[in-house]
C-alpha cells in the first residue's frame, strides 16, 4: 500500500519503498528461487571471513549485505551503500546488528581511504552511468586496504539475461558491463572470473604495494 503525505497525496517515498518490495520480490523469482544460494555463493567468493570490515556497493534492501554480516560475525562489520534512500530505510529495518547503512553513489563513497578488505557489489554495476563507471571503480580501489578483495558481480552477456528482471527493468542495462577491464584499468589484480545463473563476477585484487 503507498503511504500519503499531510495532503492526501501519494508519498513519492512511499511509492519508491514499494518499488524496493517489488524488486526484492522480482530478483527472488528471476533466479527461480535460487536467490539465496546465488547470494551465499557471492559471499564466500568474495573471501569474507571473521573480523573483516566489508563494503556493499548498490545493496538495495541489503539482503546480501545480510549474508556478508554472518560471514563476518564474530568482529566483523559490514557498510551497505545504495543512492535510494527509501531502500536504505528498508535494509536498517532488517539489518544485522553488525550491519550499518549509509546513501551514497559510487563514483565518490563516503568512506576513508583504505578503510575495507572487501568491497562486494551484485547487479549494480549496470546502474552506475557509464561516463563515471571508471571512477566508481577508482573508488573501490581507493577505499580497499592494499591486498583487500573486490568482488563484483553483473549481467553475463548472452541471451539468457532476457530474465523477468532484465525485462522488467528493460532499457536500464544495456550492454553487458566490462567488469574486468575496468577492475584493471584501476589498478586491480584479477584473480578469478567466471558465471553464476544469469550473472559473470569478477574477483580481484588491490595489489600489496599499492
Amino acid at each position: 500500500m503507498l503511504l500519503r503525505n499531510r495532503h492526501g497525496h501519494p508519498s513519492q517515498d512511499g511509492a519508491t519503498l514499494d518499488h524496493v518490495r517489488l524488486n526484492e520480490t522480482i530478483t527472488h523469482i528471476a533466479f527461480g528461487g535460487r536467490r539465496r544460494d546465488l547470494y551465499t555463493r557471492v559471499t564466500a567468493l568474495s573471501g569474507a571471513r571473521p573480523g573483516d570490515r566489508v563494503l556493499d556497493i548498490g545493496c538495495g534492501g541489503g539482503y546480501l549485505a545480510r549474508l556478508l554480516a554472518a560471514a563476518v560475525a564474530p568482529g566483523g562489520r559490514v557498510t551497505g551503500l545504495d543512492t535510494s534512500a527509501p531502500a536504505i530505510g528498508y535494509a536498517r529495518k532488517r539489518a544485522a546488528v553488525n550491519c550499518s547503512f549509509v546513501v551514497g553513489v559510487a563514483q565518490d563513497l563516503p568512506c576513508p581511504d583504505r578503510s575495507f578488505d572487501v568491497v562486494a557489489s551484485t547487479l549494480a554495476a549496470h546502474h552506475i552511468p557509464g561516463a563515471v563507471r571508471q571512477d566508481a571503480f577508482g573508488e573501490m580501489y581507493r577505499v580497499l586496504r592494499p591486498g583487500g578483495a573486490l568482488l563484483i558481480a553483473d549481467f553475463r552477456p548472452s541471451g539468457r539475461r532476457h530474465s523477468l528482471h532484465s525485462q522488467v527493468t528493460a532499457g536500464r542495462h544495456g550492454s553487458a558491463v566490462p567488469l574486468e577491464d575496468l577492475a584493471a584499468a584501476a589498478g586491480f589484480r584479477v584473480e578469478a572470473r567466471g558465471d553464476l545463473s544469469l550473472l559473470c563476477y569478477v574477483r580481484a585484487i588491490r595489489p600489496d604495494a599499492s
